[in-house]
């Protein structure tokens, strides 16, 4: 039986993944401590101690005899460099994956993932990107470059609870974008994991439908039996809206430059060249997942 390895194994888009690959591989999953590994071993699946991704030789013990590696380059939203510790990130599992002759990459990219600059901390998946085709040739690589997460409003939730309120960083309100699920995420690396291909791949992956701030509320909406209103967050008070989720100044201004590279069309999938997947899974579903009406998992 085929056998991946799984990095970020405790974050959304890595416990998806792993998840969609049990029972189909083996699936050795790669988490910091032996606490967090229990609940993996419990499944079945390996467990590779990694107590920093950028640790090469633990890297490199973890990806040792597997068929292919899931990767990413998650932002460090507390380091005072965020593109620094990205790119000391993916040299370290460029040269893991050298040392343990990986012959197949999934790395989780993102929608901008082909621009060179002007996209904040989208800019460290493109580095990402970069080094990983700098493999030799016989190192099948691929890259799902994703919508924006539609898990990424959920910290907003409470706010929109208390006040009826959804601030929007996204504008104008009623402008559609590209969203998907952690969840398809996850299942789309999965399934690139275990299909045939060769050379170097970049797949764009979109959920059913572009959503806007205001179809988001709708969401919120229904799924909390009230109304919710979209309404734009100033850019003079973004910093107050993100600081008290972890983001320190310098992320704040990277993440603050993605958003408007959002905001003014810049960061868009780049559609040449590249291959188009859809998923199913709605903001609805997502949304009402956080309050239990859903069994998605």
């Amino acid at each position: 039986m085929a056998k991946y390895v799984v990095l970020g194994a405790t974050g959304q888009t890595g416990t998806a993944t792993a998840n969609a690959l049990i029972g189909h591989a083996t699936v050795r999953v790669a988490v910091r401590n032996e606490s967090k590994g229990a609940a993996w071993r419990a499944q079945g699946a390996e467990v590779a101690i990694v107590e920093d991704i950028a640790d090469v030789d633990a890297l490199a013990r973890a990806f040792e005899g597997v068929t292919g590696a899931y990767v990413l380059n998650p932002p460090d939203y507390a380091s005072d460099n965020l593109l620094t510790r990205a790119e000391q990130v993916i040299s370290a599992v460029a040269e893991a994956a050298q040392r343990a002759h990986l012959s197949k990459i999934v790395a989780l990219s993102s929608i901008g993932g082909h621009l060179p600059q002007g996209t904040g901390h989208i800019l460290t998946v493109y580095k990402m990107e970069e080094k990983l085709k700098s493999l030799p040739t016989k190192v099948a690589i691929g890259f799902v470059r994703a919508a924006g997460f539609m898990e990424n409003w959920r910290p907003l939730l409470p706010i929109a609870q208390q006040t009826g309120r959804l601030p929007s960083l996204y504008a104008p309100l009623d402008r559609a974008m590209p969203m998907v699920s952690a969840i398809d995420v996850g299942q789309t690396c999965a399934d690139m994991l275990m299909q045939e291909w060769q050379n170097t791949q970049v797949w764009e992956l979109h959920g059913p439908h572009p959503y806007s701030p205001n179809d988001v509320a709708a969401s919120f909406s229904k799924a909390l039996e009230r109304d919710v209103q979209a309404v734009t967050l100033p850019e003079s008070e973004w910093s107050s809206l993100l600081a008290p989720m972890g983001f320190n100044s310098a992320t704040i201004h990277s993440y603050s430059e993605m958003i408007r590279a959002f905001n003014d069309g810049t960061l868009v999938f780049e559609e040449n060249g590249t291959k188009r997947i859809q998923r199913k899974t709605t903001i609805d579903e997502i949304v009402s997942s956080w309050l239990g009406g859903s069994s998605l998992s």
